[in-house]
């Protein structure tokens, strides 16, 4: 059981464990060639679109990859094929905060800003995209009042 005064010290453990896991983890993916990255993104861009719960959807949210990401093109490009709606993140500056904006094409990705954080997003005044979470409580996995399924990838890659 937590003591009173505990949860500040989790909290800081736990950010530190985040800290030092993603510091690892940008490590290992520097070491791999390019070739090797782009493999890997094949292999797991085949697992997501051949996976039956990414099959069921209709509605997909995605990140746009950086260079050092899994690159998710390819799935991007297949959602958009299957006739799916597709939905993107953007990120409020100075903020944990992160909306779900409609993407209408493959194409539509040319026309995204950069930030300075070097992620292609649509920009803070376009106001014309369909937001993805609009209603939708986030602790849903597959809410019955909307189409809209949420999951981890972790759900796809198991």
């Amino acid at each position: 059981m937590e003591r009173a005064g505990d949860g500040g010290a989790m909290a800081a453990a736990l950010r530190a464990a985040k800290q030092q896991l993603r510091a690892e983890l940008r490590q290992r993916l520097r070491a791999l060639g390019a070739a090797e990255k782009q493999r890997q993104s094949r292999l797991l861009g085949r697992k997501v679109i051949g996976h039956p719960k990414y099959q069921e959807s209709k509605r997909i949210a995605i990140f746009l990859s950086m260079p050092d990401e899994v690159q998710t093109e390819e799935i991007i490009k297949d959602i958009f094929k299957q006739g799916k709606e597709c939905f993107i993140p953007r990120y409020k500056a100075q903020s944990n905060h992160m909306d779900m904006l409609k993407l209408s094409s493959a194409e539509d990705m040319s026309s995204l800003a950069l930030t300075s954080w070097n992620i292609l997003q649509p920009s803070d005044d376009d106001t014309a995209r369909e937001e993805a979470l609009a209603g939708v409580k986030l602790f849903c996995r597959s809410c019955s009042h909307c189409s809209f399924n949420i999951y981890n990838l972790s759900d796809v890659i198991l």
